[in-house]
């Protein structure tokens, strides 16, 4: 998760940051990446490589990119899922491809462990998703990003999941009132602890960060329940799920998009997954259509295709 990437604008975060990374709970989880990533590393052939990058031709993008507007066009629910792709072209690095995260630490090289997050503005694709939701072509966006950047760039909280979820949100435990702040909350040093330090403003209760660390679960994030349940009957619901840059390999949140796809009463032909990266993932076999495309692009087209009104790239690249 990003979040376990923590800036150095303090030296509090900084401390912090060295403390989890230095956890036996971390080591565990580290071996256990290590250990996936051998497994998706294994062929080195670069149609099913973990880090290798895929582009489509011009001409097989143009026909992608056509197929997905008329299908969410024709959609009566879409949902987006989203990962730390979407982000990228703001400035945040993702996790798989040649400058990713996860692929420089399985090769062993040094990866800081600081992350910067002050100036980082949303991305055109975030812009674009803001306003298909705002013209009533999409449902809910789930993200497995922690970032803010869907919230920054105006999308309501009720359209909008946080499975992973926010850097700057609060929780407080004993009556769930929630805190959004202009500052990182997080304060605690153990995967598995929470606690801000800070009291609640209208209980006095104890407040707690909201973010999903390796291996926690609803019990230790209690809110999460909620949110993972409000994707699932998104999912459930949606004709069309769009995953944009996630690898669809963290449990279990990527078990969520390919809930759209079986048959059901209110779309009794089933749904479709499409999936937007520049690698392979392990849902490729379920998806109806794979784009190995940047967000932005798809996304640019997607808008203009489906509102008429809609900003041309450039454009959306200054206002997003």
């Amino acid at each position: 998760p990003r979040h376990l990437v923590m800036d150095a604008s303090s030296s509090d975060s900084a401390t912090a940051s060295d403390s989890v990374f230095a956890s036996a709970e971390f080591q565990e989880y580290e071996r256990e990446f290590r250990q996936y990533c051998a497994d998706n590393l294994r062929s080195h052939n670069p149609q099913t490589d973990f880090d290798s990058i895929r582009r489509d031709s011009a001409e097989d993008l143009a026909a992608k990119l056509a197929v997905l507007s008329q299908w969410w066009r024709s959609a009566a629910h879409v949902v987006v899922f989203t990962g730390a792709g979407i982000s990228t072209s703001s400035g945040l690095p993702d996790y798989r491809g040649p400058s990713g995260i996860w692929t420089r630490k399985v090769r062993g090289e040094t990866v800081s462990e600081s992350l910067d997050l002050r100036g980082i503005e949303p991305t055109p694709a975030h812009g674009a998703l803001t306003r298909l939701y705002q013209a009533g072509k999409l449902a809910l966006v789930a993200t497995t990003n922690d970032d803010s950047l869907h919230g920054k760039a105006g999308l309501p909280k009720h359209a909008l999941v946080e499975l992973h979820g926010n850097l700057f949100v609060e929780e407080c435990a004993q009556c769930g009132a929630r805190y959004e702040r202009p500052f990182k909350v997080r304060t605690a040093t153990g995967l598995f602890e929470h606690a801000t330090g800070r009291p609640c403003e209208k209980c006095g209760g104890p407040l707690r960060d909201n973010l999903v660390n390796f291996g926690n679960t609803f019990e230790h994030v209690p809110s999460m329940e909620a949110e993972h349940d409000r994707a699932w009957v998104a999912m459930l619901k949606a004709d069309l799920v769009v995953v944009l840059g996630s690898s669809l390999s963290v449990p279990t949140a990527c078990e969520l998009p390919e809930e759209c796809i079986p048959p059901r009463e209110a779309k009794p032909a089933g749904g479709r997954l499409v999936i937007v990266s520049f690698q392979n993932t392990p849902k490729d076999p379920l998806a109806a259509l794979h784009i190995f495309a940047p967000c932005d692009d798809v996304m640019a087209a997607v808008e203009a295709a489906l509102l008429p009104a809609a900003p041309t790239p450039e454009r959306l690249s200054v206002d997003a």
